[in-house]
């Protein structure tokens, strides 16, 4: 817009998901990320930028990179001052993350804490949306979180931290619960009487269940049946005396640091256990030979390699082996599959990989990630975070069509919506695969022959490139949308 006293200043984007915390707000301006604080942020954030534990946290990569702004910008509503975030790649959400995902974020946060507390600052929240992921490094990213400690005060985000890290990574270590609907279905986590449900009868004994899961929900179900008088006793007790908090009595520094580290050593021993699933050993189990596998790799790279791409999406990536052919000659990669153990390899294997640029995601894209929260815009839909330039589909069709009956021109017309090039290998009726999803099936899947799905994918997609494979049983095409 044009201000009438100057020259053209662009308009502040506010985030629709920032809104919770009434000290700042995010907003894009120009590309860049900028977050707006009041005064009381504004005067945290120059204190603890000042700060060593800060620096280093900064240096190593574990908060976002973040320096005060001073540019121009147009702003209905008049904050103290600006910060400018570096951009994250691709926003994604814990329910979308695999286990060790969710429990490096958690770990993260408490080693944080642990860093802040002893130099006086901690964090006056918990959330795992306050991490978000550089390929496949967590980053911390609501600097506003840091506030000044006092010594005697709890650790105010403890419950948030139970309810959004610890309860999911319990239910799915000691009972083989799926986290990710109940995360997806409940934006602020798991409370804490649906997680000590359960995690019921003997699992209570296990490490940190009994203190952390049931005596959390029975102190909560205690105070919740008598909210009438312990809101009367405690606005009694601050009048009479100072603070409400003094209520729930002192929480030495000790004690504080004790509840973390006893977290931390708690999360850090919890692990899944070894299951087999469909795609979980995809690089060692697929159904290739290997020439057909390696013909499929060469028409992967020829397509790639034409030139660099900003960002790709692989959607059905198993295990990532042509992820990682994509990363060599683009800025980022999100791998995306429905398979939690094959999301969880790829993840461990890119954890050891310095600078990976590839984000493994959770997700059925039968089902992938809505709109959610207040007004269906607090957290976006997987499809409305970005614009890939490249978007690979390779053994996915047949998982769409016969699977979830989707029809093909649908799926064909959602890739088309995305306004990007597409590798897509048709998986057709005679394949060995498609026969196995056709077991106790009536065969309705016509359109999947390859004259059928040629004339589907015509109607919005040139056809650049095809190749054979598997005898004829597949096929692969580079198409560019029209």
């Amino acid at each position: 817009m044009r201000n009438e006293t100057g020259p053209q200043v662009s308009k502040l984007i506010a985030d629709p998901g920032s809104f919770r915390d009434r000290s700042n707000r995010v907003y894009e301006h120009d590309g860049e990320i900028l977050r707006g604080l009041n005064a009381a942020a504004l005067s945290n954030w120059r204190s603890v930028c000042e700060t060593p534990f800060f620096s280093d946290l900064l240096a190593e990569g574990k908060v976002v990179s973040t320096e005060e702004y001073t540019g121009e910008k147009d702003d209905h509503r008049t904050w103290a001052g600006y910060l400018r975030h570096e951009r994250i790649p691709f926003v994604s959400y814990a329910y979308e993350w695999s286990f060790g995902m969710l429990k490096d974020a958690a770990l993260l946060h408490l080693e944080i804490l642990e860093r802040s507390i002893p130099d006086g600052w901690t964090l006056k929240d918990a959330s795992s949306y306050n991490v978000q992921w550089v390929g496949s490094r967590p980053v911390f990213i609501d600097v506003p979180s840091f506030e000044p400690y006092t010594e005697g005060q709890p650790w105010v985000g403890y419950r948030q931290f139970c309810m959004m890290f610890l309860y999911p990574l319990m239910l799915s270590a000691h009972k083989g619960v799926n986290y990710l609907p109940l995360l997806r279905g409940s934006i602020d986590g798991i409370e804490p009487r649906i997680a000590s449900n359960i995690l019921s009868g003997t699992t209570r004994f296990r490490k940190g269940v009994l203190g952390h899961v049931y005596l959390h929900a029975k102190m909560e179900s205690r105070f919740s049946s008598r909210d009438l008088d312990e809101a009367k006793s405690l606005t009694e007790d601050a009048d009479a005396s100072g603070p409400a908090i003094q209520k729930l009595g002192r929480h030495s520094l000790a004690m504080v640091l004790g509840t973390i580290e006893g977290l931390r050593r708690t999360i850090a021993r919890l692990q899944v256990p070894e299951s087999r699933t469909t795609w979980g050993n995809y690089d060692s189990e697929h159904s290739y030979a290997e020439a057909s596998f390696d013909i499929k790799k060469q028409f992967v790279e020829k397509h790639v390699q034409k030139r660099h791409r900003h960002v790709v999406w692989d959607l059905g990536c198993n295990t990532g082996t042509f992820s990682k052919l994509c990363a060599e000659n683009s800025d980022y990669v999100v791998s995306v599959d429905g398979d939690e153990k094959a999301i969880e390899r790829l993840y461990q294997d890119q954890k050891k990989q310095q600078g990976s640029k590839l984000l493994p995601l959770v997700m059925n894209l039968a089902d992938s990630s809505p709109n959610q929260g207040w007004n269906g815009r607090e957290r976006r839909a997987f499809v409305d975070r970005g614009q890939p330039e490249l978007i690979l589909c390779l053994a996915l069709i047949h998982h769409i069509v016969i699977s979830s009956n989707i029809p093909l021109d649908e799926f064909v017309g959602w890739l088309r919506d995305r306004n990007s090039e597409v590798i897509i290998e048709l998986v057709g009726l005679r394949d060995a695969m498609t026969k196995m999803l056709l077991r106790n099936r009536v065969n309705q899947y016509e359109e999947l022959t390859e004259a059928n799905f040629e004339k589907v994918v015509s109607s919005c997609f040139d056809i650049s490139d095809s190749q054979p494979l598997k005898g004829g049983h597949r096929k692969l095409y580079f198409l560019t949308p029209r």
